[in-house]
Parts: structure tokens; sequence; C-alpha cells
């Protein structure tokens, strides 16, 4: 039996949604719904759930913002966004944070039943938390993925850690807290940085909070910006963090045919997205999302003049999944259409 949560701000839609899946999907079993952000967020910290039905545009946090707090979790929670907005910033943004499909209001039955049916099949009931094991190896672990940039890993083992911690209201729970903060402190002070005061000032707070299971997407944050700090390598200048950011150009025109994500890109870069987001803003004078764009605009004209393929082709080559958006992005960018282009760039132009 696989749980599931509708999130979702019309009350006739969540009902529509609840029909159709109770219906018909004997295997299911709706366990919540959501009007909104805040409620979502309570539903999340109250109980498993195996795929959440998430509208984009709920009262926030929005439902990409719920998102991006499940992936940050790394819960294995599957999430198939709702949308009446056929956008490509937002399709491009939900992509970034692993949606596992979209559904285009107003829902049909055949899409709802075939989407949930596809991300139901290759996912597994999830597991309650284990309780808390004490882990008299974590510093050396920690201090071996420092040493080998292993960031995603370091993160994975510190929200993994957070996870069969929270929601333990007994003071061992709470001391355990307080020393996987102290431990990471500790590491950081190893490698010649500190905490910043207002870091600093939420950690020392945690001695006197409730672990309230309502609010541990908090503690995951405050652990996140522990575990970013840790693995960065401080504001980086001069040649240091040109050839790291030329590590991140490098693997963005390489990946253009992709979907090339910024967490993608940090990876390679052994850093925190978080960092590398701050890094290149400063080195490039542009964002991330803003160069990767700017890449494939230009990689686009070149195929436009260099080749006969259709406008399809090239959009699919370039990793938008729309030609439609692809025009559209295209033609904010240049002014004219990907037709318009290279019908004006052969000789005699238009």
């Amino acid at each position: 039996m696989f749980d599931i949560a509708i999130v979702e701000d019309e009350e006739l839609e969540r009902r529509a949604l609840r029909t159709i899946l109770e219906r018909n999907l004997p295997g299911v079993n709706v366990v919540g719904e959501a009007k909104n952000g805040a409620e979502a967020l309570r539903l999340i910290d109250s109980r498993k759930i195996d795929l959440m039905l998430l509208d984009i545009r709920i009262p926030r946090p929005d439902g990409l913002e719920i998102l991006e707090l499940l992936r940050n979790r790394a819960a294995p929670t599957k999430v198939l966004i709702i949308t009446a907005y056929d956008h490509f910033e937002i399709m491009q943004a939900a992509i970034q944070l692993r949606a596992d499909g979209f559904l285009l209001k107003p829902v049909r039955t055949e899409a709802l039943l075939k989407s949930v049916t596809d991300c139901l099949r290759t996912a597994a009931p999830v597991a309650v938390p284990p309780a808390p094991e004490p882990a008299p190896d974590l510093r050396t672990e920690l201090g071996r993925m420092v040493a080998a940039h292993a960031y995603r890993d370091g993160l994975a083992l510190v929200r993994r850690q957070i996870e069969a911690l929270h929601g333990h209201r007994d003071k061992p729970a709470r001391q355990a807290v307080l020393d996987l903060a102290q431990l990471l402190a500790d590491l950081i002070d190893g490698r010649g940085r500190s905490l910043p005061a207002p870091l600093a000032r939420r950690i020392e707070a945690l001695a006197t909070q409730r672990l309230d299971p309502r609010d541990s997407y908090k503690l995951q944050e405050l652990f996140g910006d522990i575990t970013d700090l840790l693995f960065d390598p401080g504001e980086e200048t001069g040649a240091g963090a040109a050839a790291r950011i030329e590590t991140v150009r490098n693997y963005i025109e390489r990946n253009l045919h992709k979907s090339v994500t910024l967490e993608d890109a940090a990876e390679q870069a052994h850093v925190s997205a978080c960092y590398l987001s701050r890094l290149f803003h400063r080195q490039m004078d542009r964002t991330f999302i803003a160069y990767v764009k700017e890449r494939r605009i230009a990689r686009a004209k070149e195929l436009l003049l260099g080749s006969s393929l259709p406008i399809l082709n090239v959009a699919l080559d370039l990793a938008y999944q729309d030609a439609n958006y692809f025009c559209k992005a295209f033609k904010k960018e240049v002014g004219v259409s990907p037709s318009e282009f290279r019908r004006a760039s052969r000789p005699g132009g238009i």
C-alpha cells in the first residue's frame, strides 16, 4: 500500500483528485490533504509519504519551496507537480529540483492515473526512520569526506543523523543534536575557519529549543548551513576561483545537451550549490542559470547556421523538451525567432 498526499489550494480540485485515485487505484491510500504550504509542512513532518501531488501556486511556502525542502532532506517522496501555468521557467525550476513529473490543469483522469502509476512503479514505500544510534566514527567519516571534497555524501550523512535524532524529545536526543553541532564546529575550526556570529547564535539557541517534529525542516536548514561552511573552501579569489569556475564552465559546455543543474555543477567543482552560486556570480557577473541559457542560445545559433536540422531537433539537442519553449527563449534573447534568424543569416536575408 502506497501513501499519497494531495497539496492543492482549491477544495473541489482536491476532492476530484482524491476521488479519482481512490476509485481507480486500490493499492494507494490518500493519507492527507493540504490547502497551503504551512499545512503541507505539517503533513510532511507528521507521517511518511510515498507520493505527493503538489500544486505550484499554493499560498507560501509555495510548491517549489515545498519541493526544495523535500529534496534538501533527501526524502524519498516522489513528487508530481500540478500547475495551470505552462511556463518554461517554472518547469525548469521544478526539473532542477528533481520533480518526478508534471500535470497541467485541468488534470485529465487518464493523465493522472498514468503519472501516478509510473511514479509508484519505481517507488518503494517510505520506511520509518530508525531510532538514533551512536555514531562513534562520525568525526572520522566526515573528515574523510571533507578531504575527498565529497560534499554531497557529507550533507547526506549529516541529514541522516538529524532525521534519526529529531522527534525524540528526551534530553539525550537534544544533547546528541548539540554534540553534532559541536562536532561540525570543531571540524570547521580545524580548517582554519570560524562560525559567523548569526550561525553561532542559531546553534546556541538549540540548548533551549524543544525538538518539535513540526519544525524539523528548520533544524535541517541549520545543519545544512553548517555543513556548507565545513565543505566550502572560503571566499576564493584569484587563480583558485578562476580555476574552479573554469571547471564549471567546461562542465556546462560538455553537457548543453542535457539538463545542467547548479547542484550537479557544484558536485563537479567539489563545493556546495550555495557557494558555487555566489562564486559564479562574482566571477562571471551573471547567475549560473543566466550563463547556461546564454551558452544554449549561442550553441543554438551555431546549429541554426551550420546545419539543416529542424527547429525541433535543435531544441531537443539543447535539452529543451518543447520546441515552443525553445522558440520563446530564443526570441527573448535574440529578438527574432529561430526560423527568422536562420533565414536572415542566409544570402539574400529574409
